[in-house]
């Protein structure tokens, strides 16, 4: 965990706090959706957010994904419409890219997204820069907008999600206005978008399976999407915590 009041040059002139909304941000540095933690100005009517790790951008940095180092812009060097290698969303500010000819883009917290984890009930997932299966969200191993993507992706190999798609799923459904309703997070009507954004059982349980094994496996595809929520949006907030709860027990 970062310090709990910093200056930054983004926003200077006034302090940013360290501080835990429990409604989704905007984050002013790579003008992506968050969650979670974030570094948000002292002062209430600035309404200025910045991811942990927009806010602690080191000039350069590493991934063991790539075998070229990649420097800190505030905004990509190179013209024209880009995307983020790792989650295919658009790169609208801060971003890491490489000296390559063709050079690649990464948001700040997408070079964060952990390794591995695992959830209580063992489920655990690895994030791959290539996948090895198709994706069980868009059934295709590119994102609808054609790269690759990293993914994450069961031990056993078959369970894979893009980041891309995971993130749609967020993105789409906050754009609905689910998640804010008359200024207050609305919970129910979040986590029935939610709920009814995850792949469908068509899409993500083979046929021919028993009742109980096809509640099985979709109990363990929705506890997949939900980690990786986590994973890209950083601890899950209250409402998060509540979505994984009310999802879980179905």
């Amino acid at each position: 965990m970062g310090l709990t009041k910093i200056t930054h040059s983004s926003h200077s002139g006034h302090f940013l706090l360290l501080k835990y909304p429990q409604e989704p941000y905007k984050c002013e540095g790579c003008k992506e959706l968050g969650f979670g933690p974030c570094y948000e100005c002292e002062h209430e009517d600035c309404n200025f957010f910045l991811h942990e790790e927009c806010a602690n951008a080191t000039p350069s940095a590493f991934h063991s994904f790539l075998k070229c180092s990649l420097k800190f812009h505030p905004r990509a060097p190179q013209g024209g419409e880009r995307v983020c290698d790792a989650c295919g969303q658009d790169v609208l500010g801060f971003v890491y890219q490489c000296k390559h000819k063709k050079p690649h883009d990464y948001h700040p917290s997408c070079l964060k997204l952990k390794r591995t984890f695992t959830a209580e009930d063992g489920t655990t997932l690895y994030l791959k820069e290539k996948p090895p299966s198709k994706c069980l969200y868009c059934g295709s191993r590119k994102t609808s907008n054609g790269i690759k993507g990293w993914s994450y992706v069961s031990s056993c190999g078959q369970d894979c999600y893009h980041v891309a798609c995971v993130k749609d799923m967020i993105l789409e459904t906050w754009r609905k206005g689910y998640f804010v309703q008359d200024g207050n997070v609305n919970e129910t009507n979040y986590y029935r978008a939610l709920q009814s954004s995850i792949p469908n059982r068509e899409v993500a349980l083979p046929s021919g399976r028993s009742s109980s094994k096809t509640k099985q496996i979709w109990r363990k595809a929705k506890t997949a999407v939900m980690l990786i929520i986590s994973a890209l949006f950083g601890d899950p907030t209250a409402l998060i915590s509540l979505v994984i709860q009310q999802l879980l027990s179905d």
